[in-house]
């Protein structure tokens, strides 16, 4: 019989990222804790989002922006469509979103990428593959 994996609130996926994309997503996401990052960064997710929305683009996008915009971008737009994604998508996409905790509803609104869910797998499947480190 096959043993269950972690839940994705529990610490032991959140072991399976990659500690220096840990630190970075929790320094870019939480900043300073303060309410201007957190408008600031609103408006830099928006952006980053919205150039997102190119199938084309990913690649530009993750050199541009950083990788840890572009996968809180990835994470809530999986998040919020979460019955068009796979059990591993929505599970790394928990793990990345626990570690923003100076979030509202309006940062993941405004970092919700409009792109179909199959190009979104495709363009996010190698983000996932470096920030995770192997089992």
């Amino acid at each position: 019989m096959r043993e269950a994996g972690p839940n994705p609130g529990q610490e032991g996926w959140r072991e399976m990222l990659d500690r220096t994309f840990v630190s970075e997503i929790k320094k870019v996401a939480n900043g300073d804790g303060s309410r201007e990052h957190r408008f600031e960064l609103i408006n830099e997710l928006y952006d980053v989002s919205k150039a997102l929305g190119n199938r084309y683009e990913f690649d530009n996008c993750v050199k541009k922006y950083g990788r840890a915009k572009v996968a809180l971008c990835v994470a809530c737009t999986i998040i919020r469509e979460k019955y068009r994604h796979e059990t591993p998508q929505i599970m790394w996409a928990q793990a990345v979103m626990n570690l923003w905790t100076n979030r509202v509803e309006r940062s993941i609104s405004a970092a919700t990428i409009n792109i179909h869910p199959a190009i979104l797998s495709d363009n996010s499947r190698f983000l996932r593959k470096v920030t995770t480190m192997a089992a």
